[in-house]
């Protein structure tokens, strides 16, 4: 018999596609998890971090973390540490909610937040496991930026000392806590939120947070029977540091960059001295992201295989095309499409020189679609920013010393002139000499 834990990770709550809201997938995708965790029955529940995408989520977003881990924390006891997108405000607030206004002791709750990393407030958790065999430890390390460090660590003797350095202490000291007076029946689980040297990102995650001086090395990890880690979108194992560590990734596809990525949950079984049981389960929920690249007739031929999905497209074309976006919907009835790039190809690095006429340069048409096609504006709304654009450059030049109609009409009185005389789209039909019916 083992302990069983069941890890999920980095829902990112709140993340939207563009201007689009995705909470049905998100309440499809927690309503799976659930689902899973039911039918696996673990003894401890774990999300290692990142559970809303913005430091301040919406009421909605709110409400549907505190129904998703009400139902996991039904199941098994659920840890939950903070990341980089999460605060402590956020998720201290989480926690009185989920513990009945704060009625719920701390032995009685059924959800539990990991938001400080200082040793004295590091959250160890004991939980009875496989009918009472075993007692699973839970060492939890919230993810700790280099500031925090310097504002809430007081040692100054490490002041000098590298993020990596003072990361591997840290985690030394989580590992002491949690191994301290150890029974041969306790089994040991560090559930953290940080970046593994070696791991391979989705590039979704802010990059400033997976450089190379924010890694820690694998072979600093605390030497546990399970490494719950979170933080990197793509699920993934952390090989040869003598004990199972995974990521368990996030449940949709977030953004672009994870497009290849296969979302999952992790079904760890463990016990002392044993090799474990990891058992990948994949989450079906959710629409596909899609990137579509190359001409209007090569992506007709691939539109068949994408369904409903979220796509963004890049089309080659030779020359500027007109209703780009309603063509692209056509073709793709089922995705929203979220993002369309049109490229011509020479028109992207034109040097001009002294051979070049006026007949080789762009319009200012071209350049304004050229410049907004970058990631400014795309689909319906480009094409509603040329149609205004041309009107703007039909429109009379203020600078122009041309009469307009209505001054030619006044014209016309002050000069004693017949108003019938006068064409109303500001071309004079008579001649500037007075009328001397008109004349007082």
């Amino acid at each position: 018999m083992n302990a069983r834990v069941f890890h999920t990770s980095d829902w990112h709550l709140g993340r939207q596609i563009g201007r689009h809201r995705r909470d049905a997938e998100f309440d499809a995708v927690l309503t799976e998890i659930v689902d899973i965790a039911a039918d696996f029955a673990p003894d401890v529940i774990v999300h290692s971090g990142d559970l809303f995408d913005g430091h301040r989520p919406s009421l909605d977003d709110m409400a549907r973390a505190a129904r998703a881990l009400q139902c996991l924390g039904d199941i098994a006891p659920v840890v939950v540490v903070a990341g980089n997108h999460d605060t402590r405000r956020v998720l201290s607030f989480l926690e009185f909610m989920l513990s009945d206004l704060g009625t719920r002791t701390v032995d009685r709750a059924r959800v539990r937040f990991a938001t400080d990393a200082r040793p004295g407030s590091l959250l160890f958790a004991e939980y009875p496991a496989a009918e009472g065999q075993f007692t699973v430890r839970v060492g939890a390390l919230p993810y700790l930026h280099p500031n925090r460090f310097a504002y809430e660590f007081a040692d100054q003797t490490t002041a000098t000392a590298t993020y990596a350095e003072r990361m591997r202490a840290v985690q030394a000291d989580v590992y002491r806590r949690l191994a301290r007076d150890r029974g041969p029946n306790d089994v040991l689980v560090f559930a953290a939120h940080l970046f593994v040297e070696g791991a391979a990102p989705s590039y979704s995650e802010r990059q400033i947070s997976i450089e190379s001086h924010y890694a820690t090395s694998a072979a600093s990890l605390p030497l546990v029977e399970y490494g719950a880690l979170g933080h990197i979108h793509k699920p993934q194992a952390i090989n040869g540091i003598g004990f199972s560590a995974r990521y368990a990734g996030s449940p949709l596809q977030m953004d672009f960059g994870e497009t290849s990525d296969r979302k999952s949950v992790v079904l760890a079984e463990i016990a002392p001295g044993r090799e474990p049981r990891i058992e990948i389960v994949s989450l079906e929920s959710g629409r596909k992201l899609v990137k579509l690249v190359g001409t209007l007739e090569q992506i007709r031929a691939d539109a068949g295989r994408v369904g409903n999905a979220w796509v963004k497209a890049a089309v080659h074309t030779d020359a500027p095309t007109m209703g780009l976006a309603e063509t692209l919907a056509e073709m793709l009835p089922q995705a929203t499409i979220v993002a369309i790039e049109e490229i011509r190809k020479g028109t992207e690095k034109q040097v001009l020189d002294r051979g070049t006429t006026a007949a080789d340069v762009p319009s200012v048409e071209e350049f304004l679609r050229d410049y907004l096609s970058e990631g400014r504006a795309s689909g319906p709304a480009l094409d509603h920013v040329m149609d205004t654009f041309a009107d703007i450059q039909e429109a009379p030049d203020p600078t122009d010393r041309a009469n307009c109609c209505e001054e030619n009409l006044l014209a016309a009185a002050i000069d004693g002139r017949k108003l019938d005389s006068i064409d109303r789209a500001g071309v004079l039909n008579a001649s500037h000499t007075p009328d001397p019916e008109m004349l007082p």
